[in-house]
C-alpha cells in the first residue's frame, strides 16, 4: 500500500520536474498572490478567467495551474490584511486582528513572514494528509451504493446550505437555485426536454458549467467590486499600504507559535473534509481556539489582538490547510466543498476525468502527478512569496476600475471560445447579473455553485435508488450505512436549527442591553 503510494508519487514527481509544468506553476501563483492582495479579486475570480485558458492543456497541468492561482491567493489575501488592514480574501479576515497590530508597531515584514510560512507549511501538512488518505477513502467509497451516495450528497448540500453566510436559510435558497439550474436541459432519462423557459435551453443537455460558474463566482465579483469602486470614489476615502520594515520571523517566535501552526493545521484540514465550512470558519475558529490555549498572551506577554504572531500563524495555518483536505470529498466522492473545488470539479470534467470512488486507481498517473504537484506548488508558494512581498505592496496600489474591465473583457472571450456560442456568453451576463442580486440579499453563492455541479449526480442516484427498490423510499434507511448518515444529517440540523435561534437571542439580548 505505501510502497505503491510512494511509488505513483516518485513517477509523479518525474512528471511535475520540467521547465513547462514548473513554469506554469510558478505563473498560477504568482497570478493568485496578485489577485488574493487585492481586495475584490480573489481565487474564485481568476480561476474563473483563467479555465477556459486550459483547455488546450494536459489534465495534470490545467488542475496544477489552477491549484497553484488558489494556493497563491490563499496566501497573498494576508498582504492586504497585514499592510492595509483589509482582507484581500475572506479567508484573510482573521489574520488582520494581529497582522494590522504587529505591522502598525513597526514589523510588518515579521507579519508578512508569519502568515507567509503558517500558509505554505500548513497547507503542505494538509497535502500530506490528502496523499495517505485518499486512497484509503476511495477504496470505501467503491463499497457505497446509489443510496448511501445520495445521501451523502444530501448531507454535503445541506451542510453548505447551512454553514456559508450568516443565514443557513438563505443558504437552502441559494441551494435550491443552484439545483434548479442543474436541472435545465434535456432529462437523462427520458430525453425530454426540461424547464426549457427559451426553448434552446430545454434542448440542450445542460447549461454549460464554466459560462454558470464563471457568471456566478467571477463576473458577479466584478459588478460588486465596479460598485464599491464608485461609492469609495464618491466618498473620496482611500488606505495607503505601509512599508515592509522590521526584522523576520526568530527562532523564539518560531517556538512560540508551535502550538498554533500545528492546531491550525489540524482544524483547517478537518474543516477542508467536511463540505461547506470553508477556510474562513477554518481561520475564524482556529483563532478562538488559540486565543483559549494561549491565554489570551504569549509567553512573551503580547496579547492577541495586539500583534501576537501566533495568532497571525493560528489563522493562515488554517485557512491554508482547507485547500488541500477539501479534495477528499472532491476526489472521493465528486463533492466539491466550496466555490473555488466547484471549479476544480469543473476542469475535472473538462478533460473526461470523473472524480469518484475510482479515480486513484483508474487514474493514478494524472492523480498523483497532481499530488507530486501539490508539493512543489507549496514550497514555490513560499519562495515566491518571500520574493515579491516587496512589490506587491506597489500593486496594493493599483487602481481596480483599470483591472475590471480587462478582467471582463478576458471573461466574455474565454467563454465564447469553449463552444463558439453567443448564447453561452448571454447565460455567462445572465448568471453574473443573478450573482449580483444574490449578494445585495446576503445570500451566499458557493452553495448555488455546489448545488448546480452536483445536481445531475444527486437526481442520477435517487433514480437508480427507485430503480432497485421499485418505488420504496424505505431504501434510504435500510442499510446500517443509510442509517449512520441519515443520524449524522438530523444532528447536523438539529444543531444548526439550535444555534442559529441561540445566536439570535443573544443578539437580541444585547441589543437590548444596549438600548436599556
Amino acid at each position: 500500500m505505501l510502497g505503491d503510494i510512494f511509488q505513483n508519487l516518485a513517477a509523479g514527481f518525474g512528471n511535475v520536474f520540467n521547465v513547462y509544468t514548473l513554469l506554469l506553476m510558478c505563473a498560477g501563483i504568482l497570478l493568485g498572490i496578485i489577485a488574493g492582495a487585492i481586495p475584490g479579486l480573489g481565487s474564485v475570480l481568476v480561476m474563473g478567467i483563467t479555465l477556459p485558458l486550459t483547455y488546450n492543456m494536459s489534465a495534470s497541468n490545467a488542475i496544477l495551474f489552477l491549484v497553484a492561482i488558489f494556493k497563491g491567493a490563499t496566501m497573498g489575501g494576508s498582504f492586504s490584511s497585514v499592510l492595509l488592514n483589509v482582507p484581500g480574501t475572506a479567508s484573510a479576515a482573521a489574520t488582520a486582528f494581529d497582522g494590522f497590530p504587529l505591522a502598525a508597531k513597526g514589523q510588518s515584514r515579521k507579519a508578512l513572514h508569519a502568515s507567509i510560512f503558517g500558509s505554505g507549511l500548513g497547507d503542505l501538512l494538509s497535502d500530506i494528509v490528502l496523499i495517505f488518505g485518499v486512497a484509503t477513502l476511495a477504496r470505501a467509497a467503491l463499497k457505497l451504493g446509489s443510496p448511501e451516495k445520495f445521501l451523502i450528497l444530501l448531507l454535503a448540500l445541506t451542510l453548505a446550505a447551512m454553514l456559508v453566510g450568516k443565514n443557513p436559510f438563505k443558504g437552502i435558497i441559494s441551494i435550491c437555485l443552484g439545483l434548479l439550474l442543474g436541472t435545465v436541459g434535456l432529462d437523462t432519462t427520458t430525453g425530454l426536454p426540461r424547464l426549457g423557459v427559451i426553448p434552446v435551453l430545454g434542448k440542450l443537455e445542460g447549461l454549460d458549467s464554466t459560462a454558470i460558474l464563471v457568471g456566478l463566482l467571477a463576473l458577479s465579483e466584478i459588478i460588486a467590486g465596479v460598485s464599491s469602486i464608485r461609492k469609495e470614489s464618491l466618498s473620496g476615502k482611500t488606505k495607503k499600504p505601509m512599508e515592509i520594515l522590521g526584522e523576520g520571523l526568530t527562532l523564539r517566535d518560531c517556538r512560540e507559535s508551535t502550538k498554533a501552526f500545528f492546531s491550525g493545521t489540524i482544524i483547517g484540514t478537518v474543516f477542508g473534509i467536511l463540505p461547506g465550512l470553508g477556510s474562513s470558519a477554518a481561520a475564524f475558529a482556529s483563532y478562538a481556539f488559540n486565543k483559549l490555549a494561549y491565554g489570551g498572551k504569549t509567553k512573551s506577554g503580547v496579547k492577541f489582538g495586539e500583534g501576537a504572531v501566533p495568532g497571525v500563524i493560528a489563522c493562515e495555518s488554517a485557512n491554508s490547510a482547507v485547500s488541500g483536505a477539501n479534495l477528499i470529498p472532491l476526489l472521493t466522492l465528486g463533492i466539491p466543498g466550496d466555490a473555488a473545488a466547484a471549479l476544480l470539479l469543473a476542469a475535472f470534467m473538462i478533460h473526461g476525468i470523473a472524480p469518484g470512488p475510482g479515480i486513484v486507481t483508474q487514474q493514478a498517473g494524472i492523480i498523483y502527478t497532481i499530488f507530486a504537484g501539490f508539493i512543489v506548488a507549496n514550497l514555490l508558494n513560499i519562495a515566491l512569496g518571500l520574493l515579491v512581498s516587496r512589490p506587491i505592496a506597489l500593486i496594493l496600489r493599483s487602481k481596480l476600475s483599470i483591472v475590471y474591465p480587462i478582467v471582463t473583457i478576458i471573461c466574455l472571450a474565454g467563454i465564447y471560445s469553449i463552444n463558439g456560442r453567443m448564447m453561452d456568453v448571454g447565460i455567462f451576463i445572465a448568471m453574473g447579473a443573478l450573482g449580483y442580486i444574490l449578494k445585495k440579499c446576503d445570500i451566499p453563492l458557493a452553495p448555488a455553485a455546489i448545488g448546480f455541479i452536483l445536481a445531475r449526480n444527486l437526481e442520477q442516484y435517487f433514480r437508480q435508488s427507485m430503480s432497485v427498490s421499485q418505488g420504496s423510499l424505505s431504501i434510504f434507511w435500510g442499510s446500517t450505512a443509510c442509517k449512520v448518515i441519515l443520524a449524522i444529517l438530523a444532528a447536523f440540523i438539529v444543531w444548526i436549527i439550535v444555534s442559529t435561534i441561540r445566536n439570535k437571542r443573544k443578539s437580541q439580548k444585547e441589543a437590548a442591553h444596549e438600548n436599556g
